[in-house]
């Protein structure tokens, strides 16, 4: 165990070939806490309890309560719930596309630009103001992250003329170039499947009670590991699906951030659109339970809970770093499996891959030599 609480993935390398991961991840049963205590200081706690998504924490655990038949306690609009996590997840997105992929590749960090949107992201209102800041985050997109691919309306006939637009799309577009020619980052095997949609009610018939901490600890559906976030949301957009078609896992991540980031953007001008899929879902999981999903930029938050009058009788929680750096999951998958040609080169690779599946902790990566033998 971490004694400072950063996760660590050490990678094992054996004659210059990746071979195998241990990842330690010293995060506590936070959900624990809560057993024993009411309803209400449940709703006051958890959005205290975790710095990150705290808003889709506070979403998850009303709607999970609700579903549960709590007495005295109800959900927000259904388009406040949107714009609160829309809000969240822009301001996830824009922190990774602004500030940690540009220097990943020693380029210059928009670090005003970000700050200016993100403050604009924390004060905005209702209405007008949430229609606008929307309009501008969709600018961002087409002006300055992607501008190089929406001067054509033609897609880009190949991986060369692919690379070619993303230099003309400033820093967040080098960095996809420069990933593309780091070359494939695509397992040679299966790569671990992508975690479907399912309503809140096919989850809580798929557990059959609340979730066990070993589960929470190392989720599974149908018996196999999933990966969560971005990706699994926007596989199907083109430019992405290109991506992994060309074996370019992690740009696809990548490119379906930026995608992740338009939708957002999108919802703030106009919540709870029909043709966007719903943020939050929740169901009952039988007498006094209740169980809620919620997207967040990470990835898919679950929260389930058991009540005894109105106190905690238990609870859980599955975040969607412990689907993506599960043992058999997608850092684990695609880290192992491929020569490196050199330390720096593998490093380099290592640290893209974990910023494209974005844990919810701090984390350490460290290249370990085994023996043959």
């Amino acid at each position: 165990m971490n004694a400072d609480g950063r996760m660590r993935l050490a990678v094992q390398r054996q004659g210059g070939r990746l071979v195998g991961v241990a990842i330690d991840n010293p995060r506590p049963q936070a959900a624990q806490v809560l057993v024993g205590r009411t309803v209400e200081e449940a709703l006051k706690l958890v959005p205290a309890l975790f710095s990150l998504c705290s808003r889709a924490q506070a979403v998850a655990v009303t709607a999970a309560c609700v579903a549960a038949g709590a007495s005295g306690v109800a959900r927000a609009e259904p388009w406040a719930e949107e714009r609160a996590l829309a809000t969240e997840a822009a301001q996830e997105n824009l922190w990774r596309l602004m500030l940690d992929w540009p220097a990943l590749f020693g380029h210059q960090p928009r670090r005003e630009r970000f700050a200016e949107l993100h403050r604009r992201l924390a004060r905005v209102g209702e209405g007008r103001a949430a229609y606008e800041l929307g309009g501008d985050l969709l600018d961002l997109v087409a002006v300055e992250l992607l501008a190089g691919f929406f001067r054509t309306t033609r897609e880009p006939s190949g991986l060369r003329e692919f690379i070619e637009r993303a230099r003309r799309c400033g820093t967040i577009g080098a960095a996809l170039a420069d990933l593309i020619e780091m070359g494939s980052s695509t397992p040679e095997g299966e790569a671990v499947p992508l975690l479907p949609a399912l309503a809140a009610g096919a989850w809580a018939a798929e557990l059959g009670g609340i979730p066990s901490a070993d589960f929470c600890a190392a989720p599974m559906l149908f018996g196999r590991a999933h990966e969560t976030g971005v990706l699994a949301r926007h596989a199907d957009s083109m430019m992405v699906s290109n991506l992994l078609t060309q074996r370019h896992r992690i740009a696809a991540r990548l490119f379906a951030r930026v995608v992740d980031l338009s939708d957002c953007a999108s919802r703030l001008r106009h919540p709870l659109a029909s043709d966007m899929p719903k943020l939050v879902d929740a169901a009952p999981m039988g007498d006094g339970a209740g169980l809620a999903c919620v997207e967040t930029a990470r990835g898919m938050l679950m929260h389930a809970v058991r009540l005894d009058g109105d106190r905690i009788a238990e609870y859980a929680i599955v975040a969607p770093t412990e689907w993506n750096f599960h043992a058999q999951g997608a850092f684990v998958c695609e880290a192992t499996g491929w020569d490196a040609p050199s330390d720096e080169a593998a490093m380099l690779r290592l640290k893209a891959l974990a910023l494209s599946l974005d844990p919810c902790i701090e984390y350490d990566i460290a290249i370990e030599d085994v023996s043959d033998a």
